[in-house]
């Protein structure tokens, strides 16, 4: 949506404004959290009375998706975008900061983030609550193990647990 737009505070006369300013664009991308674009796209179609979100933009490619796990919404999605030439991207990103990206359509790995000024530690997720855990570095990690990340970022944030588990599926280059 247009600046005006973002900048509205209120909830529902921004959704709606956010509809009339894309309904006559060709919309070929998305970017959101799950959720709250499972509302937009769910306003689309109550309001145009199509069934679907390709009868509205014919164009869509793709939808980058983040903030939240997906797999809960996926069949949602695949309801309003039925093509199977619609790619999902899933983006590893957070308040604290952007962690990975899904690099490999067909892949629900994500390249892990290395040069965006977070420093990673990774705790192994069975020790976690034990007193003074160890905490990895990058080149101490394994294969199929359940660690807790920690960050430290040149925002600010020092030592911090974001609440995220993660394995990795590769270590050239750093999977998860």
């Amino acid at each position: 949506p247009s600046q005006k737009v973002s900048l509205m505070a209120e909830w529902e006369t921004k959704m709606k404004a956010i509809v009339d300013e894309t309904l006559r664009e060709d919309i070929r991308s998305m970017a959101g959290v799950p959720s709250w674009m499972l509302v937009l796209l769910q306003k689309v179609l109550a309001e145009t009375g199509r069934d679907n979100i390709l009868d509205v933009w014919p164009n869509m490619e793709v939808y980058f998706h983040g903030g939240v796990n997906f797999m809960p919404y996926k069949e949602q999605y695949k309801a309003l975008l039925p093509s199977d030439a619609i790619n999902y991207v899933e983006l590893y990103n957070a308040s604290e900061g952007f962690f990975g990206v899904q690099d490999q359509l067909h892949s629900d790995e994500l390249l892990l983030m290395l040069d965006y000024g977070i420093f990673y530690e990774f705790i192994e997720a069975d020790n976690f609550f034990k007193d003074n855990p160890t905490r990895l570095t990058l080149k101490d990690v394994a294969l199929g193990v359940n660690y807790v990340i920690i960050i430290s970022t040149n925002a600010g944030l020092w030592a911090y647990n974001i609440g995220d588990t993660v394995q990795f599926t590769s270590l050239l280059p750093y999977r998860v």
